[in-house]
């Protein structure tokens, strides 16, 4: 005797042959949430061959086309209910605001660009003193345009403050340890970085360090360049402002107390506001060795 669990029921073979079933109604929507309940085996080349026979013969479709129809159906409506399953985690909500911050500051970086160009040329051409009346003409259009664009920044502006704020309110709530250590930006860079919270929280400490430098890590892979120190992390003042020759230490004590904080975040959502204070300390002595000395 064989039981095996295909996508629309369970089945048990005796040879070859079935001698019981308990198979799912033709509708999509139950299999779906059948499926997303319990996980059906890996079965071997010659089942798989036989999945359309067993379903037709146990009366579950009439043909190869319903088959195929509803097992389309299916995965259809699984899709559906894990891309809402996953968009409903808060920190799914971090993950596109930040890719919303990220929109914005190219936008008002291309806008800006156009800007300069538009003003290098203005000046070139009044320099020169080869004025057309065409020139003259569009000299009245170009303010208007470039104030268009200014307003344009401006709003942009304005908006990417707005998400900063939701995502310093939903940082503090979801993963509050994190955002303690590495700040709510930052911290939001870290979980979109990962994919989620829980992807973070399941990262090693050396992972975390050089996370979002991909580039030179495959130059080190590749090449055989020097590896990196760290990737986003030195976003982070406390990197950021230390010495050059202390950033990798200080990028390494970082990267695993922000991991520790991750896991909190994600498997126990409790406060530890002493994850910081041991993090500081133990950056205040990497940058001046005659502070451990003391202690």
């Amino acid at each position: 005797m064989t039981i095996i669990k295909t996508w629309f029921g369970e089945i048990e073979l005796h040879n070859g042959q079935i001698v019981r079933s308990n198979v799912l109604q033709t509708d999509a929507v139950a299999i779906a949430l059948q499926l997303q309940r319990e996980e059906f085996t890996d079965l071997d080349k010659r089942c798989r061959s036989r999945l359309r026979e067993m379903a037709i013969q146990l009366g579950l479709v009439t043909s190869e086309h319903d088959y195929i129809s509803l097992l389309r159906a299916v995965a259809i409506q699984r899709a559906k209910e894990q891309i809402i399953a996953a968009f409903s985690r808060p920190d799914a909500r971090i993950v596109q605001l930040i890719g919303g911050i990220d929109d914005i500051d190219e936008s008002i970086n291309l806008l800006s660009e156009r800007l300069l160009e538009w003003d290098v040329l203005e000046f070139n051409i009044s320099s020169s003193g080869d004025v057309t009346e065409t020139d003259a003409s569009q000299s009245t259009i170009y303010p208007t345009l470039k104030h268009e664009f200014v307003e344009s920044i401006e709003r942009l502006s304005e908006v990417r403050k707005k998400i900063a704020g939701t995502i310093e309110l939903e940082m503090r709530d979801v993963a509050p340890n994190l955002c303690s250590l590495a700040g709510e930006l930052l911290g939001a860079r870290l979980i979109a970085q990962a994919g989620s919270l829980e992807s973070l929280a399941r990262m090693p400490a050396s992972k975390i360090q050089v996370m979002g430098a991909t580039k030179a890590l495959f130059k080190h892979l590749q090449y055989g360049a020097k590896p990196p120190k760290h990737g986003i992390i030195y976003q982070h003042p406390l990197i950021r402002g230390s010495p050059l020759g202390k950033r990798g230490k200080i990028a390494r004590t970082m990267a695993a107390k922000l991991a520790i904080a991750a896991r909190i975040d994600f498997y126990s959502k409790k406060v530890h506001p002493e994850l910081l204070a041991q993090m500081e300390k133990r950056i205040r002595e990497i940058n001046n060795p005659a502070i451990r000395d003391k202690t």
